[in-house]
């Protein structure tokens, strides 16, 4: 593992992430087909503290990142995540006990007040297979080009826009999971970034004809060291569902 890489786990693991994200797109793509990619999964859910994502796991539980549901809880007014036509009020924040205590951990659950109805949840992922695998990234932040950057905040329109990438696994992280951005060349058909806007959402994969979130989005390493997170030769990082199945669990039963 290169030096870049190690300064980018570092920083995951004390949730100095970079800012919250959004979608970026190829410059070579319509981005008619990532706003109709993101509205296949309308799980995936804008929290509004005004960043932040999440995703429907259970018909009162989001799963979103510590360092999103932290704000969450400290917003004064408190935000209503927006699933499906409806807004719903937080009830509880749980963050996971470890977080910036020792490793990433950067995972959490917000539990709502009245279960949502008209949108299916999307289950977690349990297995530890998910190296290769074909990921879904969805968010409705800052949009912009994988070229270029993400655009201004003043022309945030907060649609929901998906993009798709390839997982890698981390040999000496296993909590965590890998997107690297490629050149058009290399790239998938819909390959996409995270860019402002966007932290906590989903990477989705689908086996065997079944939908599940395997990742929660927590930073961004500008690999390439040009001072723009998101672009070509860049890398994110997703919290690994799996390994917190578990706490996730317990947390929704206690």
């Amino acid at each position: 593992m290169d030096r870049r890489m190690t300064i980018a786990l570092a920083l995951a693991a004390t949730a100095m992430a970079f800012p919250a994200r959004g979608i970026l797109i190829r410059p070579d793509r319509k981005d008619a087909k990532y706003l109709e990619l993101g509205e296949q999964y309308p799980s995936s859910c804008l929290i509004g503290i005004p960043d932040g994502e999440g995703t429907l796991i259970a018909p009162r539980w989001i799963l979103t990142a510590a360092h999103i549901a932290k704000e969450v809880a400290t917003a004064d007014p408190p935000p209503r995540p927006r699933i499906g036509k409806a807004a719903y009020v937080i009830e509880k924040v749980f963050l996971h006990p470890a977080w910036r205590k020792r490793g990433p951990h950067d995972i959490a659950l917000l539990k709502l007040a009245e279960p949502v109805e008209g949108i299916d949840p999307t289950p977690i992922y349990r297995g530890q297979d998910e190296g290769g695998e074909l990921a879904t990234i969805v968010g409705h932040g800052y949009t912009g080009t994988l070229d270029k950057g993400p655009l201004s905040r003043e022309k945030w329109d907060k649609k929901k826009r998906g993009a798709t990438n390839t997982i890698i696994l981390i040999r000496n992280h296993p909590d965590l999971l890998m997107m690297r951005i490629h050149p058009p060349e290399k790239a998938t058909d819909l390959q996409g970034a995270a860019g402002p806007g966007d932290s906590g959402g989903p990477a989705f994969i689908r086996l065997n004809g079944k939908t599940y979130v395997a990742g929660v989005g927590v930073s961004t390493d500008d690999a390439n060291a040009d001072g723009v997170s998101g672009n070509y030769g860049d890398r994110e990082l997703y919290t690994r569902v799996s390994v917190y199945a578990d706490w996730i669990d317990r947390t929704m039963h206690q």
